[in-house]
C-alpha cells in the first residue's frame, strides 16, 4: 500500500505541479471540473443514487465552479434554481411524501460540500498558481505527517466512532507538518508573508484539513464504505484525496483576504 502511494505521488505530483503552474487558467478550470465531477459521482454513489440522476447532477454540480470562473462569485439564483429543480423532480418523480427530505438531501449536501467548496480553488487560482500549490502541498504534508507518525507512535484515538485509525498523536503531527510545510513553501515560492504568519496559516490549514477528513469519514461510515472510490491506486477515490482541501480551501482564501486587508 505504501509503495503504491509513493509511486503514484512520484508520478502525479510533478505532472500536477507543471499543469497548475505553467498552463493558463482555463486548463485549471478543466482540471477542477473533472475533479468535481468525479467527487460528486463518488459522493452520490455512496448514497445509492441511481446512474442517470447521478450523472446528470454531477454535471449540474459544475455550475458553481463555472460561475466562479466567470464572475469570481456564485449568484444566489443558481442555488435557488438547483433547489427548485431537485424539489420539483422529487415531487413528480415519486408518489407520496415519504423520505422526500432524504431523497433530496444527497444532491444539495453534495452541491455545497463539493461544488461550492471546490469553487474556492478557482478563487485561489485567480490570486496565483503558487497559492493553489501551497494549499495542496500543505495539506499533503500534514496528511503524510499524520499517517506515518500516527502509525509509528499513535496510541490515543482522536474520534474512534468516525475514524478508528486516526490518533491524537497523528493529529498533532499533522499540525506540525502543516506548519513546517507552509514555512518551507513560503520561502520556496517567495511569498510576501512573514514566516511566523506562514506557520500560523499552516496550522489553520492542517486543522481544517483534519476536520475535512473527519467529515468525509462521517459520510463513509454512514454509507458503510471504506474508500469513496478507486480512482488512484493506493490512495482511494478522488474525494478521499481532496476531502481535507475542500474544507481548507475556503479557509485559506479568507485568511489571504484578512492578511491583505490588514497588511496591504
Amino acid at each position: 500500500m505504501h509503495l503504491k502511494r509513493l509511486i503514484v505521488a512520484v508520478i502525479v505530483l510533478p505532472l500536477l505541479y507543471g499543469y497548475i503552474m505553467y498552463l493558463p487558467s482555463f486548463y485549471f478550470l478543466i482540471l477542477m471540473s473533472m475533479a468535481a465531477f468525479i467527487c460528486m459521482e463518488e459522493f452520490l454513489l455512496m448514497y445509492g443514487v441511481r446512474a442517470l440522476p447521478r450523472h446528470v447532477f454531477s454535471a449540474v454540480g459544475l455550475v458553481p465552479i463555472l460561475m466562479t470562473y466567470q464572475y469570481n462569485d456564485i449568484p444566489a439564483y443558481v442555488f435557488a434554481a438547483i433547489f427548485i429543480g431537485c424539489a420539483t423532480i422529487r415531487l413528480f418523480g415519486r408518489k407520496g411524501p415519504e423520505n422526500a427530505l432524504f431523497d433530496i438531501a444527497p444532491f444539495l449536501i453534495g452541491l455545497f460540500y463539493i461544488s461550492v467548496s471546490m469553487s474556492y480553488f478557482i478563487k485561489l487560482r485567480a490570486i496565483g498558481q503558487e497559492i493553489v500549490m501551497f494549499l495542496m502541498l500543505v495539506i499533503w504534508g500534514a496528511d503524510s505527517a499524520a499517517l506515518y507518525i500516527g502509525k509509528a507512535v499513535g496510541k490515543r484515538k482522536l474520534y474512534e466512532s468516525i475514524s478508528p485509525n486516526k490518533t491524537v498523536e497523528g493529529a498533532a503531527a499533522a499540525v506540525i507538518g502543516g506548519a513546517a510545510t507552509a514555512v518551507i513553501l513560503t520561502m520556496g515560492f517567495k511569498l510576501r508573508i512573514a514566516l511566523s504568519s506562514a506557520a500560523a496559516i499552516g496550522v489553520v490549514l492542517a486543522v481544517f484539513g483534519i476536520v475535512g477528513d473527519l467529515i468525509e469519514s462521517m459520510f463513509k461510515r454512514e454509507s458503510n464504505v471504506k474508500d469513496s472510490g478507486s480512482f488512484l491506486p493506493g490512495h482511494g477515490g478522488m474525494l478521499d484525496k481532496v476531502d481535507g482541501m475542500l474544507i481548507s480551501a475556503p479557509a485559506l482564501y479568507y485568511l489571504i483576504l484578512f492578511i491583505n486587508r490588514h497588511h496591504g
